[in-house]
């Protein structure tokens, strides 16, 4: 999930920047400033560079145009939208869940490429008709060339760009069945991926080296994507109906709140092979959440005098689910806060811990039960949907997010 600092809020949706947008903005402009508009205008240095910094930013703002049309029907189909963020390669809307038939999908999908061609139609009829001054007719022209290109872009039949998302569409109103549809979807935007990268290196080749380079790593991407999206969908169809209660891991014992770190790591972690323990008083109360994360940003040297109760997550701050939660709600909660597992609560009694290698693993095993030719795709799809590491935070939170589902599209 592509996370950024928020920059404008509209129409209730958070619009961010993530910071590898300034990459391509600077990249952008320079290529605008040192060989777009002086290969076709004489102006001034200064002037040059002006005009190239105008011109990028306003086509961010139709980047932002075009998520808010995909943002806008999402929400009028009752699909709550978190974001909108700029990255490198465009942007992305932050949707919490997916649309509910493939009418609503569609209609979603070409909002996006159909606002980008009529912005660019708008722009270019405008910047035709004006003859002075020079420097708003060529952002017209450039940026009405442009949309043109990204909604026309954006429709090719490659999931998850918009046009793979009519293309599932499609597929998914013929057969009826999304999970079918997304593959047939995803496999050809993988081919896609592919075609794109070989032309990209063929243009390298036969000097077009940056823009060989860049439509080669735009492939490169397109097909990750596709295996991820998919992946994701598989994933959370064959834990539909699942409850969180069948997947608990219970927990292995109640660490008093005064016990050291040192006692923690030898006499409760050590031997209990857990990622995180509840914290009780001497009642039995729960009163926070001790994780192997807690004590890895703990000065070992200070782990015989502090004591758990210091490092903890207080009850308050750790992120439950009851039992009969869904499956696929805790996956999306995991997913959205960046954490490896969710504590399972019956009221105040803690049940134990949900954890996201174990609802990934359940979702793939039952994969394999269901479809062994899709074996060796779904354990990929695993993978690159279990990015775990140390550095994730384990629980911690404050509030309980629905799925987020990163639809993003590609600038030109």
């Amino acid at each position: 999930m592509i996370r950024g600092f928020r920059i404008a809020r509209v129409f209730g949706i958070d619009i961010d920047i993530h910071p590898s947008w300034f990459i391509i903005l600077g990249v952008l402009v320079w290529s605008l400033a040192d060989s777009v508009f002086p290969s076709a205008y004489v102006w001034s240095r200064a002037t040059y560079w002006i005009v190239a910094v105008i011109s990028a930013l306003l086509l961010f703002v139709s980047v932002i145009i075009h998520e808010l049309a995909h943002s806008l029907i999402a929400k009028r189909q009752g699909i709550p939208v978190k974001s909108i963020t700029l990255f490198v390669l465009g942007g992305v809307s932050s949707l919490e869940e997916e649309s509910r038939s493939p009418g609503r999908e569609a209609l979603m999908a070409g909002a996006g490429p159909l606002s980008s061609l009529i912005l660019g139609g708008v722009a270019l009829a405008v910047g035709r008709t004006l003859s002075t001054p020079e420097t708003a007719r060529a952002i017209l022209l450039y940026l009405g060339s442009v949309n043109v290109l990204l909604g026309a872009f954006n429709l090719l039949p490659g999931f998850p760009l918009d046009g793979g998302r009519v293309l599932r569409a499609a597929l998914w109103k013929r057969s009826g069945d999304m999970l079918r549809a997304t593959k047939g979807a995803a496999r050809t935007g993988t081919v896609l991926g592919y075609l794109m990268i070989a032309v990209g290196l063929v243009m390298a080749f036969l000097g077009s080296v940056l823009g060989g380079i860049w439509l080669a790593f735009v492939g490169w991407i397109l097909t990750q994507a596709s295996q991820a999206a998919y992946a994701q969908t598989s994933t959370e169809a064959r834990l539909a109906g699942v409850r969180v209660r069948e997947l608990i891991a219970p927990a292995r014992a109640l660490v008093p709140a005064g016990t050291t770190l040192q006692e923690a790591a030898d006499d409760y972690f050590r031997g209990l092979h857990t990622r995180c323990l509840p914290v009780g008083k001497g009642d039995g109360s729960l009163v926070g959440v001790v994780c192997l994360a807690d004590l890895r940003h703990a000065d070992p040297d200070h782990w015989s005098d502090e004591s758990v109760a210091d490092v903890m997550t207080p009850r308050e701050r750790v992120l439950t689910l009851g039992p009969e939660a869904g499956a696929v709600e805790a996956l999306h909660l995991m997913a959205h806060r960046d954490i490896n597992q969710v504590a399972v609560m019956d009221g105040d009694h803690l049940l134990g811990f949900v954890e996201r290698g174990r609802l990934l693993h359940h979702g793939i095993g039952a994969a394999e039960d269901d479809d062994d030719d899709h074996d060796s795709e779904d354990d990929r799809a695993g993978e690159a949907a279990d990015p775990s590491s140390e550095h994730r935070s384990e629980i911690t939170g404050s509030d309980a997010q629905g799925r987020t589902d990163d639809r993003s599209d590609a600038a030109a």
